[in-house]
């Protein structure tokens, strides 16, 4: 199987690995068992069926909980990228509301019933350097909002090929011999 995460470059997992020292017909799947025997057990209407759970009020808690959590992470890693050394003045006032406001934020997405350990990972990647959109403190809000982008502009591309479509469409019965 071949993935690719995040941009990184292409990696393979292997499915099947050989116990040392054994024939070369004798393999161990990599993952504890063979999948394939268990599979069978499930007729394929419920093995291939969709979800039909309603995730809308989730979606919401979880497009706010990201925004709670990208804010967090972003405010720290504003914070970081300052530094603790020789500040002037104005420095040291941007470091004051950089402070304010991650308190403030961290509050606000405890409050709103965000996990601690979710603010707690989102101040500590912050803190390290890390901004939101370079690496998210929570993998699936993260990645649920990179799938979120992809499909908006998929949309937005589809929209954009609907209409050229339409313009053909009208440029063609315009110029075709028994459209005018």
């Amino acid at each position: 199987m071949t993935n690719v995460y995040a941009g990184s470059a292409e990696y393979t997992v292997p499915t099947i690995r050989k116990k040392p020292n054994s024939p070369a017909r004798e393999r161990v799947p990599v993952f504890g068992i063979d999948l394939r025997p268990r599979a069978a057990l499930l007729p394929d209407r419920v093995r291939s069926a969709p979800i039909t759970l309603d995730y809308e009020l989730m979606a919401v808690q979880d497009a706010q909980n990201a925004g709670y959590l990208r804010e967090i992470q972003d405010l720290a890693a504003e914070r970081a990228a300052l530094g603790t050394a020789g500040h002037d003045q104005a420095t040291r006032l941007r470091v004051e509301q950089l402070e304010a406001g991650l308190a403030a934020a961290t509050t606000d997405a405890a409050a709103a019933g965000v996990a601690a350990g979710d603010v707690d990972r989102a101040v500590e990647y912050g803190r390290a350097g890390a901004y939101w959109a370079d690496r998210p403190a929570h993998r699936y809000l993260g990645r649920i909002a990179q799938l979120t982008d992809e499909m908006s502009s998929r949309l937005t591309e589809l929209a954009d090929y609907r209409q050229r479509i339409a313009e053909l469409e009208q440029r063609i019965a315009r110029t075709s011999p028994g459209g005018a």
